[in-house]
Formats: structure tokens, sequence, C-alpha cells
């Protein structure tokens, strides 16, 4: 099982990294915690990235719904759920809501994190340029 680290070290093959944060996407003590990765690819940015992430993160055979966002100068990632439930407590940040889902939904978390496991393997797949 995978974890947000090595969706980081994945973006690495295809340009500079210049900030990332990220958390879970694997067993967190008991509890399988939904993914939230962050990130700023240095200037200029690789836009095909995006085109090919949003691909992998659309596929039909995905388990739950993904945000991929790329309209700020931090591109997003993070399963929709995570959202939306930060939205309906009104939580500051999206950790808590993972945080949250990890112990109230564990089915939920296992699925994201199968999920996220299958995005980075076919991250592996993508040729760096």
């Amino acid at each position: 099982m995978m974890d947000s680290s090595d969706f980081i070290a994945r973006l690495r093959r295809f340009g500079s990294l210049e900030w990332y944060r990220h958390a879970g996407g694997g067993v967190d003590g008991e509890y399988f915690r939904p993914p939230l990765v962050v990130w700023r690819f240095s200037e200029p940015r690789p836009v095909w990235v995006a085109e090919t992430l949003q691909r992998i993160v659309g596929d039909e055979r995905r388990e739950v719904d993904w945000l991929f966002d790329t309209a700020r100068r931090n591109w997003v990632l993070v399963p929709s759920y995570v959202m939306e439930e930060k939205a309906r407590h009104g939580f500051a940040t999206e950790a808590q809501a993972a945080d949250l889902i990890a112990r109230e939904n564990p089915e939920y978390g296992r699925r994201s994190v199968r999920d996220f496991d299958r995005i980075i393997v076919a991250l592996d797949s993508v040729p760096g340029r």
C-alpha cells in the first residue's frame, strides 16, 4: 500500500516541485486516511501533467469521486467527499475532514486509499518528459 509521499515521488519525474504538502493515502494507525495532496511545480509548469492526471483521476473505474483542481497557484488532489465533509462541518482544513472520515467512515477511507494506489500505479506508466 502506497501513501501520499509515493505520489509526490512520482510527480518529481515530471518537473521540479517548488512546494508541496501531503497527508494520508494509507493506513494511519488503525485507520485508512483519505489522501490529500497539494503541490506547485516550478515555472514553467508542465501543463501536460494536469491533462494526464485529469484523465487518470476521471477514469470510470475509480471507486470514489476525486477533486483535481488546477485553477489556482497550487494544484490539489483529494477525494471529493473530503471537501464535502469540510464544508458540511465548517472545518478550517481538509485534514480535519479526512481525519473525521477515517474514523467515522472507514470503508470510504479504505476505498479512497485503494483508488489512490491505482492512481499512483497509473502515474508509473506515464513517461517523464
